[in-house]
Formats: structure tokens, C-alpha cells, sequence
């Protein structure tokens, strides 16, 4: 199994700006694949509105150097999706269960602008799936255990505002999880590293309040991955075309600073 790694550090002088950071993954199930960048959350549900007219889901949103980026793939299985934005946490985990009750699953959760967002998705291979906040990293931690021991596997964290949140769910198809935290960006190559020689692969990576958040999880057949990140937007979509002409899709996305 050949595992990749792809780092591409920014300039020393640079380390302080932000930059976008991509997974990129063979044998994901996914046909086809698209993203789009917008400037609004209003100008991003039009884009989401002509993928969806297209054919596409949306698998993952993030938003960073005044941008949202949104990436959709073809073959998630997906009968239906839906989105929601708002200013408030509380409320954003009301209509969080007020999806749940009409059958979405919430798959993605991103903050940015002022805004929590939610992607949700009907037809999922999840089960029963978990929205869960906490004030304080220790809280947040604890609940990842707590969740695990009930059987759950965490599949998004997203952290902003002074509150930690993820998504937990069941029937993920992953054996095992791990996570790590780390302050700087120059210590993510090497923790990735030492993962993948144990067997596990990325499911998310996040910037999370000064902090990398790295979560790993253990596939029953691990897939072929890397990573790689650019300051400049441009730069990044030459290197999604780049992998893309590999056989790589893009599954995760953020956006952080060293």
C-alpha cells in the first residue's frame, strides 16, 4: 500500500498569514467531483443551488481569507440535502435536532462570518448522529470519550467563539479513531506521519482556536492519502487540478495559520 505525503510549507516570512489546507484521498466511492468559492453566504447558496441542480452533494464547507469554499462530490449515496446557517450556537443545535426530526443527518458543521453552517444529508450510511458543544476543550475531550465508549465515532469538529463542537456518529465504517493537537503547523507533517505508519488515515483536519486538531481514524482497508496547503487561493485550486489528474479527490478542507 503506498502511502503519500505531500507538505507544502509556506515561506518562513509567510508563516503568520493564513492558508488553505487539503486531504486528498483514492478509493473514496465518489465519481465526480467540483467545488465552488464565493464571497457570501447569500452567493454561496446560489453556487450550492446550481451544483445541487447538477447532480452534486456537498461534502464539505469551509471558510477562510474572507471566503467560503464549498466541495461537492458525485456517488455519496445521498438522497437529499439540505443547509442552514445561524448566528447563535444554542439556536444552530435547535435546528440541528428540528433536521433531525425530518430525517437529516447533519454531516458537516463549519463557522465563519458571524455564522455556524450546517450540511445535512438524508440517505447517509451514518446512524444515529450526535451534534455535540462545550465551552472548554477539557468538556469537549471528555465527551469524545464518552461517545466512543457509547459506541460512536467522531466525523467533524469545528471549533469558534469559545465553544468546541463535533459530530459523532454510528455505522461509520471505521474501526478505531484517534485525534492529536498540536500548536504548530511545522508538528502536523510529522504526526501525520507517525499515523499513517500505524495503520490510520485523516478524517478531518481543523484550526481550532491557535490549535491544530488532527483526527485519524483506522479503515478496514486503509486508502491512499495526502495533504498538501497553499497561502494563495489560486495556488490551491492548481494543486486540487494537480491531484485530481492523479486519481485523488478532495475530501476535507480548512483553513488555518502557523
Amino acid at each position: 500500500m503506498k502511502m503519500a505525503l505531500v507538505a507544502l510549507l509556506l515561506p518562513a516570512m509567510a508563516t503568520a498569514e493564513d492558508f488553505w489546507v487539503g486531504v486528498f484521498a483514492k478509493d473514496t466511492g465518489y465519481t465526480d467531483q467540483s467545488y465552488t468559492t464565493s464571497k457570501s453566504l447569500s452567493r454561496l447558496k446560489t453556487k450550492i443551488d446550481n451544483e445541487w441542480a447538477k447532480g452534486y452533494d456537498i461534502i464539505d464547507i469551509s471558510y477562510g481569507h474572507d471566503v467560503w469554499m464549498a466541495l461537492y462530490a458525485k456517488g455519496t449515496g445521498y438522497t437529499q440535502q439540505a443547509y442552514m446557517h445561524r448566528r447563535d450556537i444554542k439556536k444552530f443545535a435547535q435546528a440541528v435536532n428540528a433536521y433531525a426530526q425530518q430525517g437529516f443527518k447533519l454531516i458537516n458543521v463549519e463557522y465563519g462570518a458571524g455564522e455556524w453552517v450546517g450540511i445535512f444529508a438524508k440517505g447517509a450510511k451514518w446512524q444515529d448522529t450526535a451534534f455535540e458543544y462545550s465551552r472548554y476543550r477539557d468538556d469537549f475531550e471528555k465527551n469524545i470519550i464518552k461517545r466512543w465508549s457509547e459506541g460512536y465515532m467522531l466525523v467533524d469538529v469545528e471549533a469558534a467563539e469559545g465553544y468546541w463542537t463535533g459530530i459523532f456518529a454510528k455505522n461509520t465504517g471505521f474501526k478505531s479513531e484517534a485525534y492529536v493537537i498540536v500548536d504548530e503547523w511545522g508538528e502536523v507533517s510529522p504526526q501525520i506521519k507517525a499515523k499513517w505508519r500505524d495503520g490510520y488515515r485523516l478524517v478531518n483536519v481543523e484550526y481550532t482556536a491557535g490549535e491544530w486538531f488532527l483526527l485519524f481514524a483506522e479503515y478496514p482497508n486503509p486508502r491512499e492519502e495526502l495533504f498538501a496547503n497553499n497561502e494563495d487561493i489560486e495556488d490551491f485550486r492548481e494543486t486540487i487540478r494537480k491531484y485530481w489528474k492523479q486519481g485523488y479527490f478532495l475530501v476535507d478542507l480548512a483553513d488555518g495559520r502557523d
